[in-house]
């Protein structure tokens, strides 16, 4: 709806009003950081000039003194950072104080309140909202509410009313482009203006065009653990990191971003999003990737496996004598029911009497076996099993402790009289060596009955797995127990960890009591859900026990067709209970073309819905020859470049051919980056990337390099095939040599 000059001229004034009281605080901040910066400087020259160099000599006075400078100094620090983040606020605001605006007659009341809607708040001398912070309470009526009547909750209660205006603005550099009445929560303008642009090298900010499905995401606190599905390009990723801004602001007084951990795919990932929460004004939480947390965590004197090695040996090994064998251990690895027989491990790890032995020192019984097994099932039981055998070794350590004293005191007063000894000190150590070392088997076997070695007893679990599997009614086939027990024994022999061992490990370190405390950690964000195995999420309920959980992914991009959760239920079935969930149906990062497209290769009916953005029809070009197909693709990268876009990724299968791909391009005189590690860092321009990397990303254009059925032949491969489609925003060519990929068919 096109608004008069009337119109125009009162949102300029208002605007004017805003932005002339966002300086005026701005200016306050400024003198403010000045004045601490000069308090600083003085502080530090009295610190200097009173206290010179700190010495011992100078006693526990200076000590003091030298302590509360400090203290004074860190205090000063802390104001400065604070009026630094308020300064920065100040400066975002005379850019673009706002994008949206409401008008809210609340019920019984006569009087419309014009809500305008931003990224922060600023109030005025008065207490007067100049702008409401887009994570208001009231500000959700903007998301969530065509004109009518509308309601928002707030600490006071539900506050029903009616919206009888909506208006958007885009703000740049102080001043208005436009502006224009709508109906629904983001008008369709808006979105395709944004969504038609090109991509940038990290992820931006999406309050201008939160849709309403999206915020009942972000302010959901309904459950414990929320659960999002959405397809791709649907902004599960953005959603998450809105709903921690969301969260920080809702709960500042008890959540800060050190509560909060996400974990993303890769560190590529990571880099990509690192933006996104400094936009909205917040510190970035803690970013890792399960891969990472799982390697800090594990011993460093193994070669351990990453999940895109993992990956790569997946889909590039197939012809290898030994690949069988692995897909064997990666099947059995990640399912449900070595999971059980895991669960089953450690119950018997916990109830079952150990080999414990009497403690005998000189004929004396210092604890009898069976005394030591009470503690252990008894006494200790609320204990896990690590904590309980370290508790069991200090007792019999302290109970030791007499007899031990005793026995020096004895060997002492037979070295006195032996006159062979004049100095006491030399006469105290030496008998005190005598007993430690008649104790020295004493001691070997406490620790040997006491010792924890997670290798050790991970092994210890292959040797008995028949046994353990019929305990829970799982039966295998003996040479399949006897492949799965050598295949692991062996690995473990030559000090090598594949991937799905690390996930069992890492559980069973987990629920054996040998982890860091993760109390302080009251949110939890995991990304790509859909490719974590329901172990893996046994384990992040361990660790975070006490911490609500959002889980976002689409069940059609599960990359790795042997380490995902296969559906939500297994999750449903760890976590039991206050669990929902919420599916993102509308997908707005492809052209529609592109997401028909993409959408065919499931071979299902999916009826979510697109932004209907038009662009080109997807291209799919087959090639006879591997250098016609290449020069191909060097002309067509060349042509895109000059038509402005800013991101072009040719997505190869493995990071073998990535590798190949990318040596072509720089012959070629094309700018080119390579991503072939997941710690690889994120470049915006021409990216060479393997398809399990690339997921979580998106690009202008993206190119299938050799689609062929060759390449893509398998059904395990049909969602990795459909995840490199959906990275394209608005063009999408796929190259094969040959036969075209069945997968297309």
């Amino acid at each position: 709806m096109s608004l008069n000059n009337y119109e125009w001229n009162l949102e300029n004034e208002w605007l004017q009003k805003v932005l002339k009281e966002a300086k005026r605080q701005l200016d306050e901040k400024r003198d403010a950081k000045g004045k601490l910066e000069k308090e600083a400087r003085e502080t530090q020259r009295e610190l200097w000039n009173d206290l010179g160099s700190i010495s011992i000599e100078n006693g526990l006075d200076q000590l003091s003194d030298f302590m509360s400078f400090m203290d004074t100094m860190k205090n000063q620090k802390r104001s400065h950072e604070f009026t630094k983040k308020l300064e920065e606020k100040y400066e975002k605001m005379l850019e673009s104080p706002y994008f949206g605006r409401i008008d809210f007659v609340e019920e019984n009341e006569d009087f419309t309140q014009k809500c305008y809607i931003g990224l922060s708040n600023l109030i005025d001398e008065d207490y007067d909202f100049l702008v409401y912070d887009w994570r208001a309470s009231i500000s959700s009526m903007f998301y969530d509410y065509e004109t009518g009547l509308a309601s928002y909750e707030c600490p006071e209660g539900i506050i029903s009313g009616e919206i009888t205006g909506k208006r958007q603005y885009k703000i740049n550099d102080s001043k208005i482009e436009y502006m224009f009445d709508s109906n629904l929560s983001i008008d369709d303008e808006m979105l395709q203006e944004i969504l038609s642009k090109n991509s940038d090298d990290k992820m931006k900010g999406i309050v201008t065009t939160i849709q309403r499905e999206q915020n009942k995401v972000i302010r959901n606190e309904d459950c414990k653990h929320l659960i999002v599905q959405g397809a791709a390009g649907s902004g599960k990723t953005s959603v998450a990191l809105h709903r921690i801004a969301y969260l920080l602001y809702k709960h500042k007084d008890r959540i800060t971003p050190q509560n909060i951990i996400i974990f993303s795919p890769n560190n590529i990932f990571n880099d990509y999003i690192s933006n996104v929460l400094p936009q909205l004004g917040e510190d970035n939480m803690y970013q890792t990737t399960f891969k990472d947390y799982m390697h800090k965590e594990l011993s460093n004197e193994f070669k351990k496996e990453t999940s895109s090695e993992m990956m790569e040996y997946i889909l590039d090994s197939n012809e290898k004598l030994t690949y069988k064998d692995r897909i064997k251990n990666i099947k059995f690895k990640t399912s449900v029911e070595f999971m059980n027989i895991l669960k089953q491990y450690i119950n018997d790890l916990e109830t079952i009497s150990r080999d414990f032995e009497d403690i005998i020192i000189r004929g004396e019984l210092i604890i009898s076996s069976q005394d030591i097994q009470k503690l252990f099932i008894n006494d200790y039981s609320k204990l896990p099993v690590k904590r309980r055998l370290q508790k069991i070794k200090s007792r019999i350590m302290f109970l030791v402790e007499p007899y031990e004293k005793a026995w020096i005191d004895e060997v002492y007063q037979e070295l006195d009289e032996s006159g062979e000894f004049i100095d006491k000190e030399e006469m105290v150590e030496k008998s005190t060596s005598i007993v430690k070392e008649n104790l020295q088997e004493i001691y070997a076997k406490i620790s040997q009955m006491t010792e924890f070695n997670l290798i050790k007893i991970y092994k210890k679990l292959f040797k008995n797995l028949s046994t353990i599997s019929s305990k829970i009614n799982i039966e295998y086939d003996k040479n399949f127990i006897d492949h799965i027990k050598n295949y692991t024994i062996d690995n473990l022999n030559a000090k090598i960890l594949y991937y799905e061992d690390q996930v069992a490990l890492l559980y069973l370190k987990v629920a054996l009591g040998d982890i860091l405390n993760t109390s302080q950690i009251k949110y939890v964000i995991i990304d790509e859900a859909q490719d974590y195995t329901p172990l893996q999420y046994e384990i992040f309920y361990q660790l975070f026990k006490s911490a609500n959980m959002t889980i976002l992914g689409d069940i059609n991009q599960s990359i790795n067709p042997f380490m995902n959760v296969g559906n939500y239920n297994n999750i449903y079935n760890i976590s039991k209970n206050d669990t929902c969930i919420i599916n993102l149906t509308k997908s707005y990062r492809s052209t529609m073309e592109i997401t028909k497209f993409s959408r065919n290769i499931l071979n299902e009916n999916v009826s979510d819905e697109y932004v209907e953005r038009h662009g080109d029809e997807p291209n799919v070009i087959g090639f006879t020859d591997k250098n016609y197909m290449n020069k191909k693709l060097i002309k067509d990268i060349k042509d895109y470049k000059t038509k402005n876009y800013k991101s072009i990724a040719i997505i190869t299968k493995t990071a073998r051919e990535a590798k190949n791909v990318y040596s072509l391009l720089k012959e070629n005189d094309i700018d080119v980056v390579s991503i072939t590690k997941d710690d690889d860092d994120y470049i915006n321009g021409v990216l060479v990337i393997p398809s399990y990397l690339a997921k979580g990303l998106e690009f202008d254009v993206v190119f299938i390099y050799d689609a062929s059925n060759k390449n893509y032949n398998s059904e395990d491969e049909r969602l990795l095939f459909y995840t490199c489609c959906t990275r394209a925003l608005h063009v999408l060519n796929i190259y094969y040599l040959g036969e075209i990929t069945s997968l297309l068919k």
